[in-house]
C-alpha cells in the first residue's frame, strides 16, 4: 500500500466517522477566537477605566498623627 493510498484511506475514514476537516478546523478555532475576543474586550475596558481614573481629581493626603 503506497503512502497516497494510506492518505486517501485516512481521509475517507475521517468522513466515515463524521470528522469533516472543515468541522474539525472550526471546532479547534472556536475556543481560540472566543478567548481572543474576550481578551480584546477586557483590554479595551481596562484602558477606558484607566483613562477615567486619570481624570478624577486627587484627594489630599492626610498624614496620621
Amino acid at each position: 500500500m503506497s503512502a497516497v493510498e494510506r492518505l486517501i484511506e485516512l481521509f475517507a475514514a475521517q468522513y466515515r466517522w463524521g470528522l469533516h476537516p472543515l468541522k474539525l478546523f472550526v471546532a479547534l478555532l472556536a475556543p481560540v477566537a472566543m478567548i481572543w475576543l474576550a481578551d480584546r474586550r477586557l483590554r479595551a475596558r481596562t484602558d477606558a477605566l484607566t483613562e477615567q481614573e486619570e481624570k478624577l481629581p486627587r484627594l489630599p493626603h492626610v498624614r496620621p498623627r
